[in-house]
């Protein structure tokens, strides 16, 4: 084989290598674009709830449930659970046929 033919096999191994990674580096750079414009859209919902939650009320002193004595975590727990039920029958009363109401 003469030296030529060496030196082009060796330059199309080169430029399939090149091509191939050329390939590589354009499917890195449009996933890296598609991560960017994510990243962005995702910035944009932040910084809108952000927006949103600061107009929010603010619940005032909130205790956690662990320094709360147990009988007044039993009595708010009886409360809340007494509002919810009462809520649930409201919504279903109209549903109800007028037999089963009370």
């Amino acid at each position: 084989m003469p030296w030529w033919a060496s030196a082009l096999v060796f330059l199309a191994i080169l430029v399939g290598g090149g091509w191939w990674l050329w390939r590589r580096v354009r499917a890195t750079w449009r996933s890296v674009r598609a991560l960017n414009d994510q990243v962005s859209e995702a910035s944009l919902l932040i910084a809108e709830l952000d927006r949103t939650a600061s107009r929010l009320p603010t619940s005032g002193d909130v205790q956690l449930a662990v320094f709360t004595h147990p009988y007044d975590a039993h009595r708010e727990r009886t409360r809340t659970r007494a509002i919810v039920a009462d809520e649930r029958r409201a919504r279903r009363e109209p549903k109800l046929p007028p037999w089963a109401r009370r």
